[in-house]
């Protein structure tokens, strides 16, 4: 069979078109650009132009300022006001310039080019346009997938916190039904009994942190989370943390080194929600320590009013490139389904919420296979919507 020779210039054609009621500049227009890769329509009219446009969605138009009916400035408007349109660049074209310039690229053209025109000049502009709507229509391609992924996200987030209410539920009579047995309320356990009641008690315990910290998220971004401020002494905090974390910490036999380096510091915070900072903080350097290591949580005294928490461990570390990504909700540096560690990758982001809402900020300086350091900056003194302006030279995640 007898194939047909295809120019290969014809393929993928951009359509130009040309709308001018002198027929000679369309014919030199069209003339110029033979050699060029476009699909040329033409337009006597300012009607006729509007008809074409919507009928075959030009790429690109080269509209004549003067034209009989409605002009070209009515033209240019009309088109831009048509939401079924795609954005196409308009270049005008006149010899009553610069008046008829500036009222050309008031009224929506994206270019103009004043008669007589130079052939070279033309080729420039028209390439110069066709990368504006590349850009533009990339643009707004970006613009959106990016709401399409808000509207999954959100939708996500309502799945996961309707998800959590309901097992929230069923979840806390099972640990009920944990301590009832362990108390020998229903008979005394044997020894393997106990142990195996222990750790259904220890997994229920982590599962319940997870969806508390799902929960918590959920109430964060709703504006549901309410600061109760008080004045407390860092003392008590690390107290608290060193009855919760240590027996997590011995299973590794990781040492957790508390220290206070000014005596008697006292924070107005809300208590609970600096609990959890640093709660969540520990927790994961724990995670994420080699055993026989050493953990150190410290405070101290900052000038400009300001409190310094610092936990710091040499644990896997983190690489330098997913720094900046350690604090997204869901984001883990590992998230094969094989990977050593648990959890849903929302600690961080939860604790970074939360210094947010304390008007603190969190920092780390972080290495692989060397360590990690967190530090969390909170003002002495909490004043709800005045964040505090916090500088340091430690790289910022």
């Amino acid at each position: 069979m007898k194939m047909n020779n295809i120019n290969p210039k014809k393929l993928n054609q951009t359509k130009l078109l040309i709308v001018d009621d002198n027929s000679n500049n369309r014919a030199a227009i069209s003339y110029w650009l033979d050699e060029e890769n476009y699909e040329i329509l033409h337009a006597v009219d300012g009607i006729s132009a509007l008809k074409i446009v919507e009928a075959f969605i030009p790429d690109i138009i080269l509209l004549d300022y003067n034209l009989p009916g409605i002009d070209g400035i009515e033209v240019c408007q009309k088109i831009r006001n048509n939401k079924n349109l795609p954005f196409i660049p308009i270049i005008m074209m006149s010899s009553y310039a610069p008046e008829a310039n500036v009222m050309a690229l008031e009224q929506g053209a994206d270019e103009f080019i004043a008669m007589p025109i130079m052939p070279t000049e033309l080729k420039s502009r028209l390439r110069a346009m066709l990368r504006l709507k590349q850009a533009v229509s990339e643009s707004l391609e970006l613009s959106k997938q990016n709401k399409r992924l808000q509207e999954l996200d959100k939708i996500k987030s309502n799945f996961v916190s309707k998800v959590s209410h309901e097992l929230k539920t069923p979840l806390q009579a099972i640990l009920g039904y944990t301590d009832i047995l362990k108390e020998g309320l229903q008979g005394e356990l044997n020894y393997p009994q106990k142990l195996m009641i222990k750790q259904i008690r220890e997994a229920g315990e982590q599962l319940l942190n997870l969806i508390n910290q799902l929960l918590d998220f959920e109430n964060i971004e709703k504006g549901k989370i309410l600061i109760s401020a008080e004045v407390f002494k860092i003392e008590n905090i690390f107290n608290y943390l060193s009855q919760v974390v240590t027996s997590t910490a011995l299973k590794k036999n990781i040492k957790l080194n508390f220290v206070l380096e000014n005596q008697n510091i006292q924070l107005e915070s809300d208590k609970n929600l600096v609990q959890q900072i640093l709660l969540n903080i520990v927790s994961n350097s724990i995670k994420f320590s080699n055993e026989n290591s050493v953990i150190l949580i410290s405070a101290k005294e900052l000038p400009d009013e300001l409190i310094e928490f610092k936990i710091q461990d040499n644990g896997k570390g983190i690489e330098k490139s997913n720094i900046a990504y350690i604090f997204d909700k869901f984001w883990q540096e590992d998230d094969s389904i094989t990977r050593a560690h648990g959890g849903l990758g929302i600690g961080l982001a939860l604790v970074k919420k939360l210094v947010t809402l304390l008007n603190g900020q969190i920092m780390v300086d972080s290495k692989p296979n060397k360590g990690s350091t967190f530090k969390v900056l909170l003002p002495k003194e909490f004043r709800e919507y005045k964040p505090t302006r916090i500088t340091s030279s430690l790289e910022i995640a």
